[in-house]
């Protein structure tokens, strides 16, 4: 009997001491530690890696997914689904808007933070232990412990974020931002603390397709690429032998995620929706799983793959084995009143040259005799002066009309300024390697002549290539002299979203792992500015800059 109550009275003693620890973090006084070995929760260790304590002395993987520029409205556009005919109402082709809501370090871009692996068995019972105030979970050892959490319905994975996010917010002050260099971390927005959801299908597809890290043609591929073949980066029915596997086994997609084909099909945020030809339908439904799970064939794994399934059937919520998922780190979006006001100032600059006027106090403006040259500026003076509530509220909507198609015509224009500079910079990167190669094959010749009479066989061959290679790079240079002049004419009074769309575009060729072409664009950016500036064409100026980079 005696045992029992010091049994007891040890056990009340542990928790009380677990509870001490929690108030000592949440007053900074302590900090959250993990005591997990790192293979149970980052088996694949990589760099970018962003480590946020569990609650259990756990932790979770997450990766960053870069999106578009740190502009409130700013978003990256993504073209989602497939093609697969048999599927349409399901996968069909569709665009998407995506947003991180953090401000990626030493970049003007913003990110969100995906589940590197599948949350696993171990991760999910820390996480509802410490909620429930029962015992942690014994860490294991093994391939086994790494196991991916299963047979849950979507609403307990939800369940799971939501008490994560508590945990989180309850310890947020013993745990380090992001911003700085320290493992684990907790990333803010603003100064707000990130929360876990799971991801939308947009982020999910996103990232499952390898985001910012593959070109915009490896992007539309049915997978991502896998040059050692399905086998090595999914578990199907083929290779998993009907078992759930260990996270981070196989290699990761390009963004560094595990396991995002096949092992477990996984739930996101959004309820299922039909497709029809031009848009989704608008009736919603129960849950997605998406991915494929280890029952699928390798020919069914595909990016766009996506299934409805029930919530509830007669014994209850719905949860099958081969069901589970991963989490995302988000933060709200108006996180403080600068935000708001920022967001207000960047949604009054859609579709207008300039930020609408200042308000007046005046209860009804008056019209200056001089119209603004700007349409979306005119149509808001006169509603704003107009005495009609009835034309007032006509000529407001006919702004947002007018404004909204100046925006999609900005964003049109600005994705060819892109173009345009990625074009000029793979030419100029083309006229580099030519000169280089010409300059050898002249060495070659000029050797040739010395030793060997001109009219000898290979002198001559030698002198036959030169002049073929001389005439091609001449007709290249030319290629190249063209798109300098036309790019500085397509935008003549506009020059500032070239500037604007070569910081994307070196973003865009650093998270790819191409960082070190970024030369090439930008000296064919200051050649366009050159020439804007002066109007002299150049071609042998602007070959030797293309040609000294190399």
């Amino acid at each position: 009997m005696k045992r029992s109550v010091d049994s007891k009275g040890a056990e009340r003693l542990s928790r009380l001491l677990a509870i001490a620890l929690v108030l000592f973090a949440s007053h900074g006084v302590a900090e959250v530690a993990v005591t997990w070995p790192e293979a149970l929760y980052n088996p694949k260790p990589a760099p970018e890696d962003v480590i946020v304590p569990l609650p259990c002395g756990g932790a979770v993987a997450f990766r960053p997914v870069g999106t578009a520029g740190t502009d409130p409205l700013a978003d990256t556009e993504v073209e989602l689904g497939s093609e697969t005919e048999s599927q349409g109402y399901a996968e069909h082709r569709y665009l998407d808007y995506l947003a991180g809501s953090f401000e990626a370090p030493e970049s003007e871009r913003r990110r969100f933070l995906i589940g590197k692996y599948e949350v696993t068995a171990l991760q999910y019972d820390a996480v509802i232990a410490a909620a429930s105030g029962a015992d942690c979970p014994e860490p294991g050892k093994g391939a086994t412990a790494r196991l991916p959490k299963g047979g849950i319905g979507w609403h307990d994975a939800l369940d799971f974020a939501h008490r994560y996010s508590l945990w989180l917010r309850a310890q947020a002050e013993a745990i380090a931002d992001c911003d700085t260099t320290a493992t684990p971390c907790l990333p803010r927005a603003d100064g707000v603390p990130a929360f876990v959801r799971l991801p939308t299908e947009a982020e999910w597809e996103y990232a499952a397709r390898g985001g910012d890290r593959v070109s915009p043609a490896v992007f539309r591929e049915m997978l991502y690429p896998m040059p050692d073949g399905p086998a090595r980066h999914a578990w199907f029915n083929e290779n998993a032998q009907g078992q759930v596997r260990p996270i981070g086994v196989l290699e990761p997609n390009p963004l560094g995620l595990h396991d995002v084909m096949g092992n477990l099909e996984e739930y996101v945020l959004d309820p299922f929706r039909l497709h029809r030809v031009e848009r989704r339908h608008g009736q919603p439904g129960a849950a997605v799983v998406r991915g494929g799970s280890l029952h699928s064939s390798a020919e069914d794994l595909r990016s766009s793959l996506r299934r409805e399934v029930p919530l509830y059937d007669d014994r209850g919520a719905v949860g099958t084995a081969d069901t589970g998922f991963r989490v995302l780190l988000a933060a709200p979006v108006l996180t403080s009143t600068q935000r708001i006001d920022a967001v207000r100032a960047a949604w009054e600059r859609l579709g207008s040259d300039v930020a609408r006027p200042q308000e007046t106090p005046s209860p009804r403006p008056v019209l200056s005799d001089r119209p603004f040259e700007d349409p979306v500026l005119e149509l808001t003076a006169l509603a704003r002066a107009s005495g009609e509530p009835e034309m007032k509220q006509r000529l407001e909507r006919l702004r947002s009309v007018v404004a909204g198609t100046n925006q999609r015509l900005y964003e049109q224009r600005a994705r060819s300024a892109r173009e345009a500079l990625r074009f000029g910079g793979l030419l100029c990167e083309k006229l580099s390697v030519e000169g280089f190669n010409i300059a050898l094959l002249r060495q070659r010749y000029d050797l040739c002549k010395e030793n060997e009479d001109t009219e000898h066989p290979r002198c001559r061959r030698l002198a036959e290539d030169l002049a073929r290679d001389d005439a091609v790079l001449a007709a290249n240079i030319g290629v190249y002299a063209d798109s300098i002049v036309r790019t500085a004419q397509t935008y003549p009074d506009d020059l500032a979203v070239l500037d604007s769309e070569l910081d994307g575009l070196r973003a865009e060729l650093t998270a790819r792992g191409y960082g070190d072409l970024g030369i090439y664009p930008e000296r064919f950016h200051r050649q366009v500015l050159d020439y804007a500036r002066a109007g002299a064409v150049a071609r042998d100026d602007w070959f030797k800059g293309c040609r000294g980079l190399r």
